[in-house]
């Protein structure tokens, strides 16, 4: 329990917008594989496609796929690499609230605990397992190609090990073992790739390299993120290197 306590301390600090506390999900949460939770997919479905009518169903798809799983992989990749330890998913009860899912809870439960390598395999493992999961009960609701699916999921998987960069003060060529690890035990070699961007100020720095749009651009007030794989190559570069110098 204490070892739980430990992650979910750990990851909130790492990301205060990911917040989880311990017990058993309440019927109003998303929790895949659950009696009903296709009737609560449809309704954060159907809030989007209410909330921008005008961006189509590509969009409202996206966003809310996106929503799913973005809580689960950077749960596990947050704790694999900044709490040495990966929860469980099976008992993962998602929050959300006007669209919006973040908040998320666990049962109580041993955490699994291993060298980084290992630990790493019985993580993606898991995950993978959610993610199959999760998408054939999307699917129930509203049709997503696997494809497009998985280049989402990892696009977040290496969103969260550049967030681990961050922390840890990885060397790129650090990060980009990780990520190949993590993609290669996820299915997902190919899905997403990390962009070496060079600064002014002869830093390079380390950046999504997305193989997916999140469609945002279809919204009456959307545009096309500095990662969109639509922009030209020199448009992305030059937004990105303005966005890293502030970042990295």
């Amino acid at each position: 329990m204490q070892d739980l306590h430990h992650l979910l301390d750990v990851i909130s600090r790492s990301l205060p917008g990911l917040q989880g506390r311990i017990g058993a999900a309440g019927a109003d949460l998303l929790v895949c594989g659950s009696e009903g939770n296709a009737q609560r997919i449809a309704t954060l479905y159907r809030h989007w496609r209410q909330a921008h009518p005008e961006a189509g169903p590509h969009y409202w798809t996206v966003r809310s796929w996106t929503y799913l799983v973005w809580q689960p992989i950077y749960l596990t990749l947050l704790g694999v690499h900044l709490a040495q330890r990966a929860p469980c998913l099976s008992s993962l009860g998602q929050c959300v609230e006007g669209g919006v899912v973040s908040g998320f809870c666990l049962a109580e439960h041993s955490v699994q605990q291993a060298a980084q390598d290992q630990l790493i395999g019985l993580a993606a493992r898991q995950l993978d397992d959610w993610l199959r999961r999760q998408h054939a009960e999307f699917c129930q609701v509203q049709n997503i190609h696997g494809k497009l699916a998985q280049r989402l999921a990892a696009d977040y998987v290496l969103a969260a090990l550049l967030l681990v960069q961050r922390q840890q003060n990885l060397g790129n060529q650090q990060l980009r073992a990780l990520a190949a690890h993590w993609l290669e035990a996820l299915g997902l070699r190919g899905a997403s790739e990390l962009l070496e961007v060079r600064l002014d100020d002869g830093r390079d720095c380390l950046t999504l390299e997305r193989k997916a749009c999140c469609q945002h651009f279809r919204r009456g007030d959307g545009e096309l993120c500095s990662t969109c794989p639509k922009l030209r190559r020199d448009e992305r570069l030059l937004r990105l290197r303005e966005e890293l110098a502030l970042a990295c």
